[in-house]
């Protein structure tokens, strides 16, 4: 049965607003906004060129490019350290009822009810990222989201919101160490993706912005076990592999380690 998911029509102006910010800040790196009815919350971009692809469907057929992968995590840091500490953009993005009703809600709370062995670790995220106030969060930063071909775009930025960067990095994160459970055949070539993309994001983005390997892990670990027991599950996973993630995703939410190599270790094993 599928799960119910509700959301309020206004994320559409909000994904607009951002993705003008965004094209401030990185002309390149997303759609032109062509179109927006505020009113009938509607919005019209400018169309990816032909032959772009999702980077989600290269990385599904074990093609890892580890430049692609650093240049998200540059992206990214861009994004998040432009804005740190940005009155403007906080008034501007002060709306967090749809990360809540698209991310909170579905992933974490859904996961805590299904999993209560894990709730109180889960809760704690939850209550943390809440508190975090820091810069403009893009709240889906996934490989479903960047269109690649001759240049790259990300787009969906509808629960974009003033926020936690923390949970941009662990979006990304756990879907490439779910592709290396799904794809073990390019197993180094995703792992060195993700390794690329976490070191690129570290040395790029505002050290006021850098939080503890272990609290980073805790949220990938959560959003990994998210994708096989909440609302949202990966529809790539199957037999064994969802085990796989469930494994690993727990071990990482309760047993957060506080260096990443020992993180990936842990999606070795549960791998192999």
């Amino acid at each position: 049965m599928t799960d119910e998911w509700l959301a309020k029509r206004e994320r559409t102006v909000t994904e607009a607003d951002a993705l003008v910010l965004a094209a401030t800040l990185t002309p390149a790196c997303v759609p032109a906004v062509l179109d927006v009815d505020r009113q009938r919350c509607v919005l019209t971009l400018a169309s990816a060129p032909p032959g772009w692809v999702t980077w989600k469907a290269r990385l599904l057929d074990g093609i890892a490019e580890t430049a692609i992968a650093s240049s998200l995590g540059r992206l990214l840091a861009t994004w998040h350290s432009a804005t740190f500490d940005d009155d403007a953009v906080a008034r501007r993005f002060t709306d967090y009822e749809s990360f809540e009703q698209l991310r909170i809600d579905p992933f974490y709370r859904t996961l805590a009810s299904r999993r209560p062995s894990l709730a109180p670790a889960i809760h704690e995220l939850i209550r943390c990222m809440q508190q975090t106030r820091k810069c403009l969060v893009h709240g889906d930063y996934s490989p479903k989201n960047v269109l690649v071909g001759d240049g790259l775009w990300v787009i969906d930025f509808e629960v974009a919101h003033y926020g936690d960067p923390v949970f941009d990095v662990a979006f990304m994160l756990h879907h490439l160490l779910l592709k290396m459970i799904h794809v073990p055949a390019a197993g180094a070539e995703l792992e060195a993706c993700t390794v690329s993309f976490w070191n690129s994001y570290r040395e790029a983005v505002s050290a006021d912005l850098l939080a503890d390997v272990d609290y980073i892990v805790g949220h990938v670990g959560a959003l990994m076990v998210a994708r096989v027991d909440a609302k949202s599950p990966a529809d790539y996973l199957v037999g064994d592999e969802r085990q796989a993630a469930r494994e690993a995703g727990s071990r990482l939410l309760l047993q957060a380690p506080d260096s990443f190599d020992r993180a990936l270790e842990i999606v070795r094993t549960a791998r192999s």
